[in-house]
């Protein structure tokens, strides 16, 4: 509890109490940490020493106040379930956020001569090169390198691909039934391409994830390596528990 005869401000205290809760995870992301009038109750101390406190976690973007609602904890962390393979934009969708996307590179190459047999053969002898930035809440979250067969690649605009995931942009705009995925997901250290578009320092740790995409026929429709900086992206999974 707080020190009422403390030389540091109660505000400050009650500040420090609900941010040391949020950072342990006892509120879900967006979760409500309770009305003023019970926060007051809590504390005993005023309305008015709630709201400071309260205004002070604002300011640090722990917190965001909705008018007629309440005080909810600010979601800035991706959370993927893993239920299912989707896009970045998807994903940060669903974790009530929202992104820009910009289109770094976009580009019809010869496919990379060091790419593994498979995908050489997937996306033909030349494909489409993009690389995407999604930046959320000012900062930049995540990285994507996508290659796209040339016969998909040759038909879409960089506007779609600052509009659509790419997922989106085959079923809406050719109605391509999407099949399977396979993905990676490792820790790794940023390659100095990957610190340039995410302005961190090379080396630093970021989440890896190679993924490869196939329609319902089993046609390999994107390989993507995407990097997120690692603050900003965790996964949770449910699964069975097994003694073997």
């Amino acid at each position: 509890m707080i020190n009422k005869s403390s030389s540091v401000p109660m505000y400050e205290q009650i500040a420090a109490i609900l941010k040391d809760e949020i950072l342990s995870n006892k509120y879900d992301p967006s979760g409500n940490i309770g009305t003023q009038t019970k926060l007051a109750q809590r504390f005993d101390v005023s309305i008015i020493t709630i709201r400071k406190a309260i205004s002070l976690l604002t300011q640090q973007g722990m917190l965001d106040v909705t008018q007629g609602k309440g005080t909810f904890v600010k979601n800035t962390i991706l959370n993927d379930n893993l239920t299912r393979l989707t896009g970045v934009d998807n994903i940060i969708s669903d974790s009530h956020l929202s992104a820009q996307v910009q289109v770094l590179v976009f580009e019809m190459i010869d496919t990379p001569s060091h790419f593994d047999a498979e995908l050489r053969r997937g996306l033909g002898k030349k494909c489409l090169h993009l690389e995407r930035l999604h930046v959320m809440e000012g900062v930049r979250a995540a990285y994507a390198e996508i290659w796209l067969p040339a016969k998909y690649g040759e038909l879409i605009t960089p506007s779609d691909v600052e509009r659509y995931t790419i997922y989106q942009i085959y079923e809406s705009k050719w109605n391509l039934s999407l099949g399977k995925g396979k993905q990676v997901i490792r820790a790794d250290a940023a390659s100095p391409r990957v610190s340039e578009a995410l302005g961190i320092s090379p080396g630093s740790p970021v989440l890896s994830i190679n993924r490869r995409a196939y329609s319902a026929t089993g046609e390999l429709v994107e390989y993507m390596q995407l990097s997120y900086e690692h603050t900003q992206y965790s996964f949770s999974v449910e699964l069975q528990l097994s003694s073997i």
